[in-house]
């Protein structure tokens, strides 16, 4: 094993492992391009400018599908591995990378998945109740 599959290896495990460290990648990935968005809106010719909008809006689609795909995967609480729900839950804030590129489908799908993480979190709630 190379040193860099170690370091990658120990990134994963230090946020969580498997599923939840893919949906903490999801919420974390898309802010941190977002400074590398702004950055490079001032360096890339303006021909490039809505290829790199788009960019950025492929960038939160695809954390928000991940992150729907990973609540199907784990609809019950009680079934989602520890740490999965919280980072399900904050993942509202993908809306903030959504407005600055003025993609509004993709600040309406930052909702759907923490509100998805509620209802289950009440319904299970209400079923033990």
């Amino acid at each position: 094993m190379t040193s860099q599959e170690n370091t990658v290896g120990s990134l994963i495990d230090r946020l969580g492992g498997g599923a939840v460290a893919l949906a903490r990648l999801c919420s974390i990935v898309p802010f941190v391009y977002l400074f590398v968005y702004v950055g490079g809106a001032f360096l890339i010719p303006k021909s490039a400018g809505p290829a790199w909008v788009w960019l950025q809006r492929g960038v939160v689609s695809a954390a928000i599908l991940c992150l729907l795909i990973l609540f199907l995967q784990h609809p019950r609480p009680e079934s989602r591995p520890a740490g999965l729900t919280h980072a399900m839950a904050i993942s509202f804030m993908l809306a903030l990378p959504a407005i600055v590129t003025s993609f509004w489908p993709g600040v309406f799908g930052a909702l759907v998945t923490p509100l998805l993480v509620l209802c289950s979190a009440l319904w299970g709630k209400a079923r033990r109740d």
